[in-house]
């Protein structure tokens, strides 16, 4: 599969706002409540991500044949709102594509930054800890979803401390 990857302005909003409900749909709302799956609907509905990339920290797409199979918004730059990647399209390699990039992104245009952290789904749990992410919360439920909240260390890579 040839893909390409690319910022993402808001004209991308409908195409990440039909991933991440996919994704979601498939993956990760059996695990939560349905009123706490109708608010996550609600804040990536297309008119919420157009508002997300107006002046997100960063945004990427991962793109085959002109479709987007994934997306990384990183609404801060120690903060990882959202990863997700069309259920079709999952083990390629396109999360960690577009983590790489984000982490280099934040690494240069961010110095500052040490930690960027997310809240989990159980689904993804062992996705995000093989790109580096390490559990800094036992699993909660939080108006209806469930997740764990995780942290990388951006430096744990140079000092050889990456697990």
């Amino acid at each position: 599969m040839e893909r390409q990857s690319r910022l993402l302005t808001v004209s991308d909003a409908d195409a990440a706002s039909e991933v991440a409900h996919r994704s979601f749909n498939e993956l990760v709302a059996s695990d939560w409540q349905p009123s706490a799956c109708e608010v996550f609907l609600s804040e990536s509905s297309p008119a919420s991500m157009r508002q997300a990339l107006a002046a997100p920290a960063y945004a990427a797409g991962a793109f085959s044949a002109g479709t987007m199979v994934g997306f990384i918004l990183m609404p801060k730059p120690s903060l990882l709102g959202m990863l997700f990647v069309h259920p079709n399209a999952l083990r390629l390699g396109i999360g960690r594509q577009l983590w790489e990039h984000a982490r280099a992104h934040v690494e240069t245009s961010f110095s500052e930054v040490k930690t960027v952290e997310l809240n989990s789904a159980p689904y993804a749990l062992p996705f995000y800890r093989s790109i580096g992410f390490v559990p800094i919360s036992a699993e909660f439920q939080r108006g209806g979803c469930r997740a764990t909240r995780m942290a990388c260390w951006l430096p744990a890579r140079a000092l050889g401390a990456a697990l």
